[in-house]
């Protein structure tokens, strides 16, 4: 179930939705104001990072070896 980050057109508050179905968008409404005026925006992809240092950021361990 993936999370949509969502502006406001007529408030232009911005606010996060969980949809379970792509027909439930149809029925997003800002929280702020109640209007239905409301676009998707881009998100920024969540990147995984390993260990607690501030150098370069490296892929997250492989679950086990393959084959």
């Amino acid at each position: 179930m993936p999370i949509y980050e969502y502006a406001c057109a007529r408030c232009h508050e911005s606010f996060e939705e969980l949809l379970v179905r792509k027909s439930d968008e149809a029925d997003v409404r800002c929280p702020t104001c109640k209007s239905r005026k409301v676009e998707r925006l881009m998100s920024r992809p969540a990147a995984a990072r390993v260990g607690g240092g501030g150098g370069a950021s490296r892929p997250a361990p492989a679950c086990g070896p393959v084959g």
